[in-house]
C-alpha cells in the first residue's frame, strides 16, 4: 500500500496510531530474527507477541522507517 501526504517521513513521526511504515509477511519471525541478530542488526523492538495477535520483530532502516516483519501470532 502506498500513500501520499507531503514531504515523505516515517509514518511514526506524523500519526500516533500508525507503528510501521512497512509490514514484510514472514512464515518463520523467530528463524529470521536468529539470522538478523547473528548478523549484529539492531532492532528497534525484539521478537515477540505483540497485542495485535502477531509474532515479529521491528527493525529501523537508515532513512528512520520502521519495518516490521512478521506473521499472525498462531
Amino acid at each position: 500500500m502506498l500513500k501520499s501526504s507531503g514531504k515523505p517521513a516515517p509514518n511514526y513521526t506524523r500519526y500516533d496510531w500508525a507503528r510501521w511504515d512497512a509490514f514484510i509477511s514472514a512464515d518463520d519471525p523467530d528463524l529470521l530474527f536468529e539470522e538478523y541478530r547473528n548478523a549484529g542488526v539492531n532492532f528497534r523492538q525484539p521478537l515477540m507477541n505483540d497485542n495485535d495477535g502477531l509474532r515479529g520483530f521491528e527493525v529501523t532502516d537508515t532513512d528512520g522507517y520502521v519495518l516490521f516483519f512478521g506473521r499472525p501470532n498462531l
